[in-house]
């Protein structure tokens, strides 16, 4: 399969990513290049520092919470229950889910709204971060350590959302999933993109949070709300490393959660999202408990034409989102209706490709079911439909690039400089 690099900064960028693996993984150390920042302003994601925890350190009147990334990965992970081994995903996949809820919910929910899905107050199990999300427009603040997400156009969320609006996001790794995050990290200044395999039993979760008012999404009445330090305009589809950010509200609007489960024959994943309350027309509520199922995945049904019943997906048929995902696939309200969920994590590499299908393309490429293990394409390091491990990776490399390589020009590498300062994301468009 080919298709052309789309990477945020271009062929230098990614040009650049590839020779650092190839180094890292030919057991050489790349040349780093040294940090320009102070001594005393730069004091972590450094060869032998922890890493950052956020974008930007707390203001100085701040007494809230402050994120800590959780950053201490097990060198084993512990044994641990799996109460979604005890449903079969294809024909009980709402138990599936509620099940990998449940199990992401324990011990994480705490009286403090504020307090919740802290991981060092969690005393049932561990949970970790991915590193490296602390770095350009779309950087963790430093609250909850939220990264900014896809944009949501006017009627995505609710008939009556009427404007644009900024969401966020923090994703966490339970123990197995964080052995794996320190086994490629093991070298903090040298990661290791082979060893991006997550282990069975892994299950990666995110909390997705709006900017959008309930005046314009009135499903989201009763949603936990955490204090986030974000873009001061929620409506500014375009905010720069200089516009003005404050601690805002912002709701609970989705979850997502994938495991991997090798039951999953297609793909070895099994991917599922919830809205708070139901979505439009959705029971009333209030609190962490009140999410519903959209949806859940376990391949993306190639071939597809758009006409009968999906046969590698289940949608919730008491939920009724104005958009899901590409032919009725599945993809949370959040995420671009073009894609779906399995899409858009089945790209996670190196070098980073194109996540969605570029406007007048074949789609078909990216409704393929890729294996856990296999690169979307050919040649490319599989980072096993993690695109949290994926931006970390081309984070670091972009803020630590390599010494000049033959095929590059003084130019060029001097360019990889200047984009230090701009985002990195993949456009936030399904992360």
């Amino acid at each position: 399969m080919k298709r052309a690099i789309a990477h945020p900064r271009g062929l230098v960028g990614a040009t650049l990513a590839f020779a650092a693996i190839a180094l890292t993984l030919s057991g050489s150390s790349p040349s780093i290049a040294k940090d320009t920042a102070p001594a005393n302003v730069k004091t972590c994601d450094q060869p032998t520092t922890p890493f950052c925890d956020a974008l930007m350190p707390p203001t100085p009147d701040w007494k809230g919470h402050v994120f800590k990334l959780a950053q201490n990965y097990p060198a084993k992970a512990p044994n641990d229950i799996t109460p979604w081994t005890s449903f079969d995903p294809y024909t009980e996949p709402r138990q599936y889910l509620q099940a990998a809820l449940g199990y992401f919910y324990e011990g994480n929910i705490r009286p403090n709204v504020e307090d919740s899905f802290s991981p060092k107050l969690n005393w049932v199990r561990r949970w970790y971060n991915a590193p490296w999300q602390d770095y350009g427009t779309n950087g963790r603040e430093f609250v909850h350590g939220l990264t900014r997400e896809r944009v949501t156009q006017p009627g995505e969320l609710d008939p009556a959302q009427t404007k644009k609006w900024n969401n966020y996001a923090v994703g966490f790794y339970n123990a197995p999933g964080g052995e794996a995050i320190g086994k490629m990290w093991a070298n903090h200044g040298a990661p290791n993109a082979d060893l991006a395999q997550m282990p069975e039993g892994t299950v990666g979760a995110k909390l997705l949070f709006t900017t959008a008012p309930v005046s314009e999404v009135p499903f989201l009445a009763g949603a936990p709300e955490w204090d986030a330090y974000v873009y001061a305009d929620p409506n500014d589809t375009n905010p720069s490393p200089t516009s003005p950010r404050a601690v805002m509200k912002v709701r609970l609007l989705q979850i997502d959660i994938a495991v991997k489960d090798s039951r999953a024959k297609e793909t070895g994943w099994i991917f599922g999202t919830f809205v708070y309350g139901g979505g439009p027309g959705g029971q009333p509520g209030n609190g962490w408990f009140n999410v519903a199922p959209v949806g859940v995945m376990w391949g993306n049904d190639p071939g597809y034409s758009g006409t009968g019943p999906l046969t590698q997906t289940w949608l919730n048929p008491e939920v009724h989102m104005p958009h899901v995902g590409y032919q009725g696939r599945l993809n949370g309200p959040v995420d671009n209706p073009i894609s779906s969920c399995m899409s858009c994590h089945a790209t996670a590499e190196l070098p980073q490709g194109t996540m969605v299908p570029p406007r007048g393309s074949d789609p078909a490429p990216w409704f393929q079911n890729i294996k856990s293990g296999t690169p979307f394409d050919a040649g490319r390091k599989p980072l096993d439909y993690s695109l949290q491990i994926e931006v970390g990776f081309v984070n670091f490399l972009q803020a630590h690039p390599v010494a000049k390589p033959k095929s590059l020009t003084l130019e060029q590498v001097q360019q990889v400089h200047v984009d230090r300062a701009k985002p990195l994301s993949r456009g936030g468009e399904h992360e």
